[in-house]
């Protein structure tokens, strides 16, 4: 697991093109969803890669074909399928197993300093879950994932 790219978000700026007070603001992008969608734009941008739509098994293929997949970490991290995560699915090892064939690496997206504007992306590799004792659903706590990442820094 390492760093790969940090951003700054410049509040004011952004509040004052949505018309929101700053802290709405960054209470809508504090949001895992909102802010993984950015995540994926920065990404591609940044990365001169192309997203893919919606329904893909990943989300940006950067120019060098690196299939990457963007999630933000809240209070957990999910490593499972969109496709097996909500009400009434339920994550399988065949459908982990498909997912990590379809892509390369994860891009967790750290949020811990968000409210100063900054936020990275760490690159966790399909070996480093290994070493990351996901639970039942693929996924692990927050706390027990910045333990290990910051740990190993």
């Amino acid at each position: 697991m390492k760093k790969l790219n940090s951003y700054k978000i410049d509040w004011n700026l952004v509040s004052s093109g949505l018309g929101l007070p700053i802290s709405s603001t960054i209470e809508m992008f504090n949001d895992g969803r909102i802010l993984g969608r950015l995540g994926e734009f920065l990404h591609a941008d940044s990365n001169q890669g192309k997203r893919e739509k919606e329904n893909s098994s990943f989300d940006v293929k950067e120019t060098n074909k690196i299939r990457s997949e963007i999630r933000t970490i809240t209070n957990n991290v999910s490593f499972a399928s969109s496709k097996e995560i909500g009400f009434g699915r339920k994550v399988t090892e065949s459908g982990f197993a498909s997912k990590l064939d379809s892509l390369d690496r994860y891009l967790l997206i750290d949020k811990r300093k968000i409210l100063s504007g900054d936020i990275s992306m760490i690159e966790v590799t399909k070996d480093d879950l290994l070493s990351l004792s996901l639970g039942k659903n693929k996924t692990i706590s927050s706390k027990k994932f910045f333990e290990i990442y910051d740990r190993n820094k």
